[in-house]
C-alpha cells in the first residue's frame, strides 16, 4: 500500500507539535480543532502508528512520533 504524506499533513504535524496542542496548531493554521484532529488521524492511519498521545490538553510525541 503506497502512503501519500502530503505537504498539509507534514504542517499540521509540525504545527502540533511547535504549539504543544491541536487547539493551538489550529489557532495558528487559521482552521478548526476538527480539521486538525482529521488530518493527523489521517495521517496516522496511512503511517499505521500513532505519532502522538494527549496527555490533558497537551499533545506529546510518541516514540514514532519522535523518530518521524
Amino acid at each position: 500500500m503506497a502512503m501519500h504524506i502530503t505537504l498539509d499533513q507534514w504542517r499540521v504535524f509540525e504545527a502540533i507539535v511547535e504549539e504543544g496542542g491541536y487547539a493551538q496548531a489550529a489557532q495558528k493554521l487559521h482552521r478548526s480543532q476538527s480539521a486538525i484532529s482529521y488530518s493527523i488521524a489521517k495521517m496516522q492511519d496511512q503511517l499505521g502508528v500513532n505519532l502522538l498521545e494527549i496527555q490533558g490538553r497537551k499533545a506529546v510525541l510518541t516514540e514514532a512520533g519522535t523518530l518521524l
